[in-house]
């Protein structure tokens, strides 16, 4: 009954429980002394409300309750007028809208993080960029930008934004002050920024549509292995169905608008805007500077020195006195120690008592499994120090993901040594067909390693005689 007539739940059980002999007639015509008062109040003054009006009433005699007075007020009052709204069509090439749409969190590692959606929309012919990032810093959105303006193939004369702090720093008024870093983007890219009204969202409704369209058209409802295949999958919907559905507004494509537009972008600017984290560091004593909670390695004869750190939302790169002197992928979890292995085989160096402790840490950092395989040879009559260092050989030859998957799988098996961790990785290669049947492993033994075994037709055992039935044992 509640969804039948569109009421609450309680309300219905309530007249369920009234019978017709307990519920009382209401009083007819109990507003009519008061009708006149009302409708001069509301005359001359149409916002008061039905609690004040009450309040007046009352000092005149009036004893009912505010349910019907509200009721009356309701029909006496003229409606509020309703917001109106001008669509407004832009000249190709004369618009943009950008903002940014919240859309979770996004785990990383063992670190959530907030994902959020940069979008840029042009708004003659409502081609949409997308883009997922995991914060909102500046160099980040001026990154977004430069991927925005090379995937129209130009510029517009003015991009409209919302008042966030990457572009206006304070507004009173009419007056904007605009953030410097992001006018010297605007300065270099020739384009103009325009800050939309306080609280006023309507004023970039196409870039406020386009988010809620990718909500619902693409992002809710998938799953994504990493933030790579986000963004893969977000780049192959741009081509395959946002730019190229019919437009709900202009029925045409925008794809197709697009092609109108892109003559009348301006040319993108022949050497791009740095938009790369700049940081002046100091290296520790322990050959590391961090970024973002996670410290990387830099090579042992920089530690104390100045650098420079130059990131991306890819790479991490170590410049000393404009020398690139290491570079790292850029690591999105949190705590973590990206290390190169030249760097820390040449601090082992200088540090040789170091090196077995610094072997297994290495070994055991490739998976929990690695751990459990180190912990069960050391158990073993084998010496664990040339266990990790055979082990490291081939972490040289081989990836770290095949190591570790070979040393989970020869904890399975419990068959313990560098030799078969080898074998299973070569077994790995060989049944996806990646490299041919792996080398026999060496005993050591030189009689036994020279042996030449030629196989021969497994038929010539069907002619050997059968052996002889024993006549003592019973049958």
């Amino acid at each position: 009954m509640a969804r039948r007539f569109g009421v609450h739940h309680s309300t219905v059980r309530r007249a369920i429980a009234v019978t017709w002999e307990t519920a009382q007639p209401r009083p007819a015509g109990v507003l009519e002394p008061f009708k006149p008062y009302l409708v001069q109040r509301l005359t001359e003054a149409p916002e008061l409300t039905g609690t004040r009006l009450l309040a007046e009433l009352k000092a005149q005699g009036y004893q009912h309750g505010i349910a019907i007075l509200r009721r009356y007020v309701a029909k006496v009052r003229h409606p509020r007028p309703r917001k109106v709204y001008l669509r407004v069509e832009t000249e190709p090439g004369e618009y943009a809208q950008v903002d940014w749409g919240s859309f979770g969190h996004f785990r990383i590692g063992s670190t959530s993080r907030p994902l959020s959606a940069f979008a840029m929309v042009l708004s003659y012919s409502r081609a949409l960029f997308v883009d997922f990032s995991l914060d909102m810093h500046m160099e980040t959105f001026l990154r977004m930008h430069q991927r925005a303006l090379e995937y129209f193939g130009g510029i517009p004369r003015r991009i409209l934004y919302d008042n966030l702090k990457s572009v206006v720093l304070n507004r009173v008024g009419s007056t904007v002050q605009f953030n410097p870093r992001f006018l010297s983007f605007a300065g270099h890219s020739l384009f103009e920024p325009v800050a939309a009204p306080i609280r006023y969202p309507e004023a970039k409704g196409r870039v406020e549509a386009s988010i809620k369209y990718l909500r619902h058209a693409f992002f809710y409802g998938r799953s994504f292995s990493s933030l790579e295949d986000l963004r893969a999958q977000a780049r192959t919907w741009l081509t395959e169905t946002a730019n190229t559905r019919l437009h709900a507004t202009t029925r045409e494509r925008p794809c197709e608008r697009l092609l109108l537009e892109r003559p009348r972008l301006h040319p993108l600017p022949v050497h791009p805007y740095d938009t790369d984290i700049l940081l002046p560091l100091v290296v520790s004593k322990e050959a590391r500077v961090r970024l973002d909670s996670n410290s990387y390695s830099v090579p042992p004869e920089f530690a104390g020195k100045s650098v420079h750190l130059r990131a991306n939302d890819t790479s991490v790169r170590i410049l000393h006195e404009g020398t690139e002197v290491a570079r790292h992928e850029r690591c999105w979890d949190r705590h973590r120690h990206v290390e190169d292995a030249h760097h820390i085989q040449r601090l082992l160096e200088r540090r040789k008592l170091a090196l077995g402790p610094k072997r297994k840490e290495r070994l055991a950092s490739l998976s929990p499994e690695a751990r459990l395989y180190l912990q069960e040879v050391a158990r073993r009559p084998i010496r664990l120090n040339n266990e990790c260092r055979a082990l490291l050989r081939l972490t040289l030859q081989y990836s770290d993901a095949e190591v570790a998957a070979a040393m989970a799988r020869a904890l399975v098996l419990r068959t313990f040594g560098a030799r078969y961790v080898r074998a299973l990785i070569d077994q790995a290669r060989f049944a996806q067909g990646l490299a041919e049947p792996s080398e026999p492993i060496l005993t050591g033994n030189a009689i036994a390693d020279s042996l030449d075994v030629q196989p021969h037709p497994l038929d010539s055992y069907d002619a050997l005689p059968l052996p002889k039935p024993n006549l003592l044992l019973p049958s």
